[in-house]
């Protein structure tokens, strides 16, 4: 009979083990997961530096102003205070986004590693949780495992190859508690336009993502990267969780920081300077070649177009495909190169202080597994962390009051 077991060692179920034996040292803790491995996923975050936290995130961050009560209860600053409490000193870049000094999310892993072994947290790999139940005052796992309190933190369906496979869902329904529509959320989006010449190339762009009936479904801004199968970046996924099962345009403003007026302008004087030149190396000044030479094709002009060639009508379409470049999005690539998911277990079915199931006492989830989300830069880790914390704390207090 375990006092704790948590069901499932990522993000949020290790520092929620971690939270509950700090709490009170006697209690009896139990983390389990179904990797050889503990905290895989975490590994690959913030393309394997671990964007642990972000400033700026706050209850207005997510999909749900729900998660108030816990992120004010554990903030950013918190999040740093207890990485600092486990030997992990942060540093912070130019938007907020918070990363471990050494830049490297192995470090991030070892070093909750070593507090688990520590706190002398008991850790059972290679074990798949099938079912949990309820008996009398004690949940029963697997048929064998015995607990008082149990957190589940099996997270959702995005990169199942990291452990998250979507299995915890029915652990939760099993209980009576609710889950909505599953999408893949913070994932590249592939497109029906032949893209390959532009793999690898990388812009700053507005990014708009309409209905094919012209409604704006989400809006971003930062990188794009053109892939062979359609578009990637920061602001392309940051917006791919509107994309769902709906037919969508992806509408890019190539120069988002320039004014139609101000493009124009720069190709009339690249005009007055060189009428000879071609328009597609006129327009090196401001663009990679590649992406230049998409929008001259998109504006219907040949690619061996010389600048003397163009009317003023010409520029102007060209600076209003430029500013509306169009792509016609299929779909995402799906839950295999997800970083998130989008959708999860009914989040007003839980308490929104402690975490505990509102159906069953004792029950507690952490993490992904909730219908909660955010976009990059750090939002999402800052959940986990502080959900787990949240669900590992209350755990251990219903126990030692």
């Amino acid at each position: 009979m375990y006092d704790i077991a948590v069901v499932g060692a990522g993000a949020s179920g290790i520092v929620a083990a971690i939270t509950a034996k700090r709490a009170y040292s006697k209690l009896s803790v139990l983390l389990i997961d179904a990797l050889p491995k503990i905290g895989k996923k975490i590994l690959a975050t913030g393309n394997g530096r671990c964007n642990i936290t972000n400033l700026k995130a706050d209850g207005k961050s997510y999909n749900t102003k729900a998660v108030s009560s816990v992120i004010q209860t554990v903030s950013p600053e918190k999040v740093i205070e207890f990485f600092s409490s486990i030997g992990l000193e942060c540093i912070a870049d130019n938007e907020s986004r918070i990363y471990p000094m050494s830049n490297t999310a192995a470090s991030v892993l070892d070093c909750l590693r070593f507090e688990i072994e520590r706190l002398g947290i008991e850790v059972l790999n290679d074990t798949k949780v099938t079912s949990v139940n309820k008996r009398n005052d004690c949940f029963v796992i697997n048929d064998n495992i015995e607990c008082r309190k149990v957190i589940v933190t099996t997270g959702g369906k995005a990169a199942p190859s990291q452990g998250s496979d979507g299995s915890g869902y029915a652990l939760l329904k099993a209980f009576g508690h609710s889950v909505t529509h599953l999408y893949p959320g913070l994932v590249q989006l592939t497109v029906k336009e032949n893209l390959k010449f532009l793999k690898g190339v990388k812009v700053k762009a507005s990014v708009c993502l309409k209905s094919t009936s012209g409604k704006v479904l989400d809006k971003s801004v930062g990188e794009v990267l053109f892939a062979d199968y359609g578009l990637s970046g920061i602001a392309v996924m940051d917006i791919s969780r509107s994309v769902k099962d709906k037919n969508c345009i992806c509408v890019l403003d190539i120069l988002p920081d320039l004014s139609k007026e101000s493009v124009i302008d720069f190709i009339l004087k690249a005009k007055e300077r060189n009428p000879s030149l071609l328009f597609e190396d006129a327009l090196c000044g401001i663009l990679p070649r590649k992406v230049g030479y998409l929008i001259i094709k998109n504006s219907g002009f040949n690619q061996d177009i010389r600048m003397n060639a163009l009317k003023h009508n010409d520029i102007v379409r060209f600076v209003e495909n430029m500013k509306n470049c169009s792509f016609t999005v299929k779909g995402t690539k799906g839950f295999e190169n997800a970083q998130i998911t989008i959708g999860g277990v009914d989040f007003s079915e839980f308490n929104q202080k402690t975490l505990e199931s509102n159906k069953v006492n004792g029950l507690y989830c952490a993490g992904e597994i909730l219908d909660v989300d955010a976009v990059c830069g750090g939002f999402n880790l800052q959940w986990a962390w502080s959900s787990g914390i949240v669900a590992g704390t209350y755990s251990a207090l219903e126990l030692i009051r």
